[in-house]
């Protein structure tokens, strides 16, 4: 019982700043060894760590609350810990941010065949519309889900032609929603993100068309090949889950497959993937500008970090060694901001993780102990030198 109280107080020398260094030190060494285990549930909301501290207890936090979130910042050789979302910015962080910006949620607009719109995060549960013998229903966890006969056409005939309807499922900056297509495949699209798709699937493989992210789980049919088109590459699958990663201004279209098979094309050159690979081709020409092109160099195939790969539809942020502009590049998607720059962006680089149900002043926050300052005013976020 001593043992603890020694403990409870080496904790609170540590969190208030009067650890000595020797204290320092028998601190992670009795964190790493896990016997503080049972008392992190007692401690502040954030902890910051020094540098040169041992990782190796980072799980033993994070499995302490659903919103545990952790940020790197490998740029200032600084480790910092926040365990939960009701983590507030100090005073002379929070004097810089006007207002604070909520974290994105499930929200989409569906566009059907006909032009008709429907805004799903207001819709009602229940059968939202209906074409051919497909019913279009949102249920009751806030997914879309095509229901009926998945080889029916859901078409309009004219004279003796039938035209295929496609619908469109798109999200806005701060948004991701799932939906489950006519023959079963489950997607999630990422914000910012767009999928275009038949209500039925009647020819001998079934095609959709993605701009952005999305996670795909296919649903196994050996007869019809699953294909994914995104700005001049197609993914061919059977069944099988993998991620898709095509934003225009990341430059880069990264294809990573989790489970089965898959094969990446593009023009005359393909590429196959194992589970665990990813698939990489470059996009040429500013990112963004309308018209742009796919490199003719084909695919680069690695190793992937999976974790890190899926890290957004699980819930957080994750970056290995990722510069300013590829962290502000997600933070601006996920929650509708405009970024700025004033002066040389910063140099340092971000690695970790942080959850995606945090408010932005509380991201910038943990992102401000690297040295790198904000300014927040309305929708505009200025990274300042």
């Amino acid at each position: 019982m001593q043992k603890e109280v020694l403990y409870k107080q080496l904790i609170d020398r540590y969190l208030d700043g009067s650890a000595s260094p020797e204290e320092v030190e028998v601190f992670f060494h009795l964190l790493n060894k896990g016997e503080l285990d049972h008392l992190l549930e007692e401690a502040p909301d954030s902890m910051p760590v020094p540098q040169g501290a041992s990782l190796r207890r980072m799980a033993v936090w994070k499995k302490y609350s659903a919103a545990a979130a952790v940020i790197l910042l490998l740029g200032a050789g600084v480790f910092l810990l926040k365990r939960s979302h009701r983590t507030q910015p100090s005073p002379a962080v929070a004097n810089v941010f006007k207002n604070d910006v909520a974290p994105g949620g499930n929200k989409a607009v569906l566009t059907l065949g006909d032009g008709r719109q429907i805004v799903l995060d207001s819709a009602g549960k229940g059968e939202v519309a209906s074409q051919g013998k497909t019913n279009i229903v949102k249920t009751d966890a806030g997914k879309l889900t095509y229901t009926g006969d998945a080889n029916a056409a859901a078409a309009v005939t004219t004279g003796n032609a039938t035209t295929v309807l496609y619908n469109t499922l798109s999200t806005p900056a701060g948004g991701q929603y799932q939906v489950t297509l006519a023959d079963g495949t489950k997607v999630w699209l990422n914000a910012l993100s767009k999928l275009q798709f038949p209500n039925a699937f009647t020819g001998k493989d079934r095609t959709v068309d993605l701009t952005g992210e999305a996670y795909f789980e296919v649903a196994k049919d050996k007869s019809r090949p699953f294909m994914v088109r995104v700005n001049g590459v197609r993914v061919q699958v059977l069944g099988t889950n993998f991620n898709v990663n095509a934003y225009t201004d990341e430059g880069e279209i990264r294809t990573t497959l989790l489970e089965g098979a898959v094969r990446l094309i593009k023009g005359e050159v393909s590429a196959p993937l194992k589970p665990g690979q990813q698939g990489v081709t470059s996009v040429q020409g500013d990112a963004g500008s309308a018209g742009q092109s796919i490199a003719a160099s084909g695919f680069s195939v690695h190793n992937a970090d999976i974790d890190q790969v899926m890290a957004w539809k699980n819930g957080f942020f994750s970056w290995d060694a990722a510069d300013v502009h590829t962290v502000m590049r997600q933070l601006s998607r996920w929650y509708g901001v405009e970024v700025r720059y004033e002066g040389a962006p910063t140099k340092a680089l971000f690695g970790g993780e942080i959850g995606r149900d945090l408010t932005l002043t509380q991201v910038l926050t943990g992102l401000s102990e690297s040295k790198v300052h904000f300014h927040l005013d309305g929708k505009i976020l200025t990274v300042l030198p």
